[in-house]
């Protein structure tokens, strides 16, 4: 028994020392960019990349363990199915390593299942690689083939042929409870976050996270996810026809109002985990729940009718920061080439001389969006990680005020201009909060309620403590959510589950109490923002500034398999599956469906081309 586990062990290893030897050779042979970084991130980019390596070990191992349960009393078999299946798998990762040496160069990220369309069309594959060293990669695939073939080989029949007779009742137990102890280093730990392109990135540097990416698990997750299809399920009209009808929509020019001070104010947003409008007493929603909120909003500038663009955090977050719609089947945020060419608001305010930050309470790997993060040119990234033991309240981290108390005490240390982004957690399911009950009730709506309740006072007291600050006058607070929610039932309707309160507070502010009341989304806050401090917003194609003169007033938002389109005469809320209306208000014609269809379209082709 103990000669198989060593097996097993020994195995493992290999494979994961041969990963690292792997990612040896891919900084040698990109040798100019290894040498544009200092050589500790060489040693931080294999450090990183190791918890990945180990991933893919961990699935590499699942066939090796499940065969053993059968080796008890004959395993001169397994020892030969090993050497085939060490050898497919050797050659598929070799393959792999070779060809992403070089379209490394040509595409800028590690190679995925993008390649797969190249297959389609061999004679064009051909030709792009007329540049390309082709006969010495070959001579580089055949040895690094033979070397891996050769120690996988000799490890296998030299641990095997010490194996000796053992009982079915030990074997097939230990061997199916490791193989299922495998889903560990798999997700890369018992940590909330699965193992994704983001527990790897940890650089400014791209070339640096880049290297830390392990090749094959890069090419089996893009497989899993689907994210190389190029295919867009959601063609109403010609492609021109469709472009044509949404660029009709972003006709707003200069901005017609100047709300806030000019020159270099400062900035800081915060991203109220699910607030939704119903919670909102100010809003029409139920009272008491958010008092600070409803307070504050007699002080600053109140968007009535702002839409999230999406369900999900790594949606809102993409929206928010970037001014880019939702997609209805995945997520951009997930894919670190796409959000690579996104434009965003810290990389405009970077540009422009503020300092960028990120807080964040839990995990920025979660749903992949510290990849996003590490792209978008911030500063200054702050996470769970960065957080005292003591501190760790939260089955998500670190809990709200705990968060806000941090920012505030860096932004009194922070030189000006700055550009602040905090992302709440504690009103995220399971809505437990560090505070006395406020909003009694065990089950799920008045848990949800109770946690709100709890952010809403740590974003006041924050606000208060703020306004004692030298920097409050040159300073612009922005307070919305990166989604709605289901919750409360006070309102089952899909808008009401997307419409979300926004904020704008802060000495920087020209005009105070006002209601603003044009309907809106999320995705325009970029360009409302950047206009009203004459920063560039060009960049952002899918941004509509909400105080642009001439502009088309609507919101989309887009939830699994469906989108909903709004305009100031009604909505509607479409099944893209079945093509029907699921709910409609008020007097939109059949044109609009057209155009929200018209935009889906749109949207998704700019998603699946980037």
């Amino acid at each position: 028994m103990r000669k198989r586990l060593e097996f097993i062990a020994l195995y493992g290893i290999s494979w994961v020392v041969l990963f690292q030897f792997f990612r040896m050779i891919f900084l040698a042979y990109h040798y100019k960019k290894t040498l544009e970084l200092p050589s500790s991130l060489w040693v931080k980019s294999a450090a990183h990349g190791l918890q990945m390596d180990i991933s893919f070990a961990g699935y590499i191992l699942m066939i090796p363990a499940l065969l053993m349960m059968f080796t008890p009393r004959k395993w001169q078999w397994y020892g030969k199915t090993l050497v085939i299946f060490s050898s497919i798998i050797a050659f598929l990762i070799t393959l792999m390593v070779v060809a992403d040496l070089e379209l490394f160069k040509a595409w800028g990220f590690r190679i995925d299942a993008t390649s797969l369309h190249y297959l389609k069309t061999p004679t064009e594959a051909f030709a792009s690689m007329g540049a390309a060293p082709v006969f010495p990669l070959l001579m580089l695939f055949a040895v690094l083939f033979f070397l891996v073939w050769k120690l996988l080989q000799t490890i296998i029949k030299r641990s095997t042929s010490a194996f000796e007779k053992t009982g079915f009742i030990y074997t097939i137990p230990v061997f199916l409870i490791l193989a299922a102890s495998l889903i560990i280093p798999i997700r890369g730990g018992l940590q909330l976050a699965p193992m994704n392109e983001s527990a790897v990135f940890f650089s400014e540097k791209s070339f640096a996270n880049y290297a830390a990416v392990n090749v094959p698990w890069n090419y089996m997750s893009s497989l899993i996810n689907a994210s190389y299809s190029k295919k867009n399920p959601f063609l109403y009209f010609d492609e021109k026809e469709a472009d044509r009808m949404t660029q009709a929509l972003y006709k707003a020019d200069s901005t017609s109002q100047q709300l806030v001070k000019a020159g270099k104010i400062n900035v800081v947003v915060i991203i109220w985990e699910s607030f939704t409008s119903k919670v909102v007493g100010s809003l029409n929603g139920l009272k008491n729940v958010t008092p600070q909120f409803d307070r504050l909003a007699k002080e600053g500038l109140l968007f009535t009718n702002v839409y999230a663009s999406g369900n999900r955090s790594d949606k809102g977050m993409v929206a928010i920061l970037s001014g880019y719609p939702a997609q209805p089947t995945s997520s951009i945020i997930k894919i670190p080439k796409k959000t690579m060419s996104l434009p965003s608001l810290p990389k405009v305010f970077r540009q422009n001389g503020w300092h960028t930050s990120f807080y964040y309470g839990g995990e920025t790997e979660f749903a992949n969006m510290k990849s996003y993060f590490m792209q978008q040119d911030f500063d200054q990234i702050i996470d769970k990680n960065d957080f005292d033991e003591e501190d760790m309240n939260s089955k998500w981290g670190a809990h709200d005020h705990i968060v806000l108390n941090r920012l505030m005490s860096d932004l009194d240390r922070q030189k000006q201009p700055f550009f602040s982004t905090l992302f709440t957690l504690s009103s995220h399911e399971p809505f437990e909060v560090p505070v006395k009950t406020a909003i009694p009730g065990n089950d799920a709506e008045h848990l949800f309620l109770n946690a709100h309740h709890y952010t809403d006072a740590s974003i006041g007291e924050f606000i208060k403590v703020a306004k004692t600050k030298s920097w409050w006058n040159n300073t612009l607070v922005i307070i919305i959510a990166d989604h709605g929610h289901p919750l409360p039932e006070t309102d089952k309707s899909k808008p009401a589950e997307f419409r979300i309160p926004m904020l704008w507070l802060g000495g920087a502010l020209q005009m105070q109490s006002s209601r603003i009341d044009s309907l809106s989304s999320q995705t325009d806050l970029a360009a409302t923002l950047l206009n009203q401090l004459h920063l560039p917003s060009g960049s952002f194609t899918w941004s509509n500034d909400i105080f642009g003169k001439n502009r088309v007033p609507f919101a989309y938002f887009a939830f699994t398999n469906g989108l909903g389109w709004m305009k100031p005469g009604g909505f509607l809320v479409r099944d893209n599956i079945g093509g029907n209306i699921i709910e409609k208000t008020g007097a939109l014609t059949p044109e609009e469906e057209n155009f929200g269809k018209a935009y889906l379209q749109s949207s998704f082709s700019d998603y699946l081309k980037r």
